[in-house]
């Protein structure tokens, strides 16, 4: 029987792969010019109607206690609002999802010390060691394929590299926050809530874009609801959006902040990992050593002191 530590372990791992899928089904729909606001508030609506479905139906909503609006507020308005126009703005203006991947796998520097300082999680010098030492692991996986310049996407639209770069720390920023609220109200409320309600409150702060934004521009017009549309939406939706959340929140409630945020570090690989498989870029050996070095860090950030 699988213990509950490494069920929990199992879990983030699975998050942070759908969550480096992500940026190729996100990249695929880019490609084809759907709309940003669009593209998000679909996927927030599919994921938050899928789940309403399941919680209905398996009796797993609880409701949200008076107290508590205001917090289940702010998360919706950190995560998902604020992190995917930051990510998704972000990853369009940069036109390099392995540049965007590794800028949001900083998370782990300032979930470390976002945890310290509103919960005192307690760290050992190895837990920080192996969150720093991922860093440059990361450097060696992205930016190693173009010999440390960065690279471009192919058939995304102009981009604006400083406005990118600054979009991408923003949703950096609001993740962390998101971790931090998401730790408080967690043990109140299962991660099958949380994630209906922040995502289906999420679709709510996008729908006015949606309106005065992509419909009035007209760009609405040009989109093809086909399969190519489907597919990766409903990718996005059901798994990034829903497991990936769900599976997150669990280990944010089991690991803390700091230790569920370093696994973000691994999103670039398997980003990186996927595109070779589809034939879409090749490894270096210096990206292959950086690998090494982020999955060593994200170990030792994991370790326990004797006494726990």
């Amino acid at each position: 029987m699988i213990s509950k530590r490494v069920s929990v372990y199992l879990m983030i791992c699975t998050a942070v792969a759908l969550w480096g899928l992500s940026f190729i089904w996100t990249n695929q729909l880019l490609v084809y010019h759907i709309p940003v606001f669009t593209l998000i508030f679909t996927r927030l609506v599919l994921a938050a109607v899928v789940m309403l479905l399941i919680g209905k139906i398996g009796k797993r909503i609880q409701p949200i206690k008076n107290k508590d609006i205001k917090w289940f507020l702010l998360l919706a308005t950190l995560e998902p609002f604020i992190y995917f126009i930051g990510e998704t703005f972000g990853m369009k203006f940069t036109a390099s999802p392995s540049l965007s991947s590794v800028i949001i796998s900083s998370i782990p520097i300032f979930g470390l010390l976002a945890g310290i300082a509103f919960y005192k999680e307690k760290v050992t010098v190895a837990n920080i060691l192996g969150i720093i030492v991922t860093l440059p692991g990361l450097f060696l996986v992205v930016f190693g394929k173009w010999d440390f310049t960065l690279g471009a996407a192919h058939g995304l639209p102009g981009t604006n590299l400083q406005a990118g770069i600054l979009l991408l720390f923003l949703a950096v920023f609001s993740a962390v926050g998101y971790s931090v609220v998401v730790k408080k109200i967690a043990a109140d409320y299962s991660p099958f809530t949380i994630t209906m309600y922040q995502h289906g409150l999420g679709a709510v702060y996008f729908l006015p874009f949606v309106l005065s934004y992509d419909m009035q521009n007209g760009t609405l017009t040009h989109i093809t609801f086909g399969w190519n549309f489907w597919y990766p939406v409903l990718m996005l939706a059901i798994f990034c959006s829903g497991i990936a959340f769900v599976f997150f929140i669990t280990c944010i409630k089991e690991l803390g902040v700091s230790k569920a945020s370093t696994f973000n570090a691994l999103i670039p690989i398997i980003t990186a990992g996927v595109c070779f498989i589809m034939g879409i870029e090749t490894f270096r050996p210096v990206q292959l050593a950086g690998i090494i070095i982020v999955v060593t860090g994200v170990i030792l950030s994991q370790s326990r002191s004797r006494r726990s």
